[in-house]
């Protein structure tokens, strides 16, 4: 028997939370009562399960017009602060088209590059992206030795057969990223250019990006996505680091890459995550660059010696 769907209004802001299950039917049971209770609130449902799962909850729920299902190859196709600032931009999308909130499942997948320490990023980043989001978030893992203990580090309460029940696993989230740092990427071999970029050079840095950009035929608008967002992590690089940030760029089949690296390392636990307040004047240049771009990575390259020494930043733009 399927768990009663809640009818009692959660609380302002994320709930996050996860759920042990012990077969994909059992999880698929576990699922439909929070399901079926969000759409019953006018919240939208989001699902990225394994495929038995999703043939589960389909029986279960029927036709339901409100409940979205997203294959975790497509989702997961990028690093993990991209992949959660995704799932912001999609709350954002479902309550301005009139949605009171978002109630979106999850869990971890065999996927390619996805490994612990993945997941885990992407746990605290979701926490962090959508903290101030009506959102419902349910991270399924199965119920295996120390598999509570490993999600209750991540979650500030689970969800067993309906009820919510507090971790006593809680870790803190700044301790558990340092654990998990972001790894550089692959290396993308001899790039297009190579651009130290000073405050009177700006205006012929955001030429070559245009050029560049038109040459991989990105088409006007995602050109000047592109230029919006190089401008604004370089500018950061010139107002708040060195003052002289190197830009490179390289063509590849993912899309056109461009990275700045800046000698000043830089610890930011969730950079480009969350907008800051409408009436803050600065901090706005990362957030804006992961909103136009398709990919933002940020990493330390100061404690490898083969790399350039300091703070890193990519951006990807995807073809049409």
């Amino acid at each position: 028997m399927s768990s009663p769907p809640t009818t009692q209004d959660p609380p302002p802001g994320l709930v996050h939370r996860a759920v042990p299950y012990r077969t994909p039917e059992h999880q698929a049971q576990v699922l439909t009562g929070p399901v079926t209770g969000a759409l019953e609130r006018g919240r939208r449902a989001i699902v990225v399960v394994e495929p038995r799962c999703r043939a589960e909850l389909e029986r279960a729920l029927g036709d339901e017009a409100g409940v979205r299902y997203v294959r975790p190859e497509e989702l997961h196709s990028a690093p993990p602060f991209t992949v959660a600032g995704r799932w912001s931009r999609t709350v954002r999308d479902a309550i301005a088209e009139g949605a009171s909130g978002v109630c979106a499942v999850a869990q971890p997948v065999a996927l390619p590059g996805a490994d612990p320490s993945y997941w885990t990023r992407l746990d605290l980043a979701i926490g962090y992206a959508m903290r101030a989001l009506p959102v419902e978030m349910l991270c399924c893992f199965a119920d295996q030795d120390g598999a509570r203990e490993q999600a209750g580090a991540l979650h500030d309460e689970f969800l067993v057969d309906g009820a919510a029940v507090p971790s006593t696993h809680r870790r803190d989230d700044h301790e558990l990223l340092q654990e998990n740092p972001q790894r550089p990427p692959a290396d993308l071999g001899q790039p297009l250019l190579v651009e130290p970029v000073e405050l009177h050079r700006l205006s012929g840095m955001r030429h070559t990006v245009r050029r560049e950009g038109q040459l991989s035929g990105l088409g006007p608008a995602r050109v000047e996505d592109l230029v919006l967002a190089v401008n604004e992590l370089v500018s950061n690089g010139i107002e708040h680091g060195s003052g002289c940030p190197v830009l490179r760029m390289w063509r590849t089949p993912a899309g056109l890459v461009a990275e700045m690296t800046d000698t000043v390392p830089g610890r930011l636990a969730f950079p480009g995550l969350a907008a800051p307040p409408p009436s803050g004047e600065r901090g706005r240049g990362l957030w804006l660059a992961s909103e136009l771009a398709d990919v933002l990575q940020v990493w330390t390259a100061d404690d490898d010696p083969g790399q350039v020494q300091g703070t890193v930043v990519r951006v990807v733009m995807n073809p049409p």
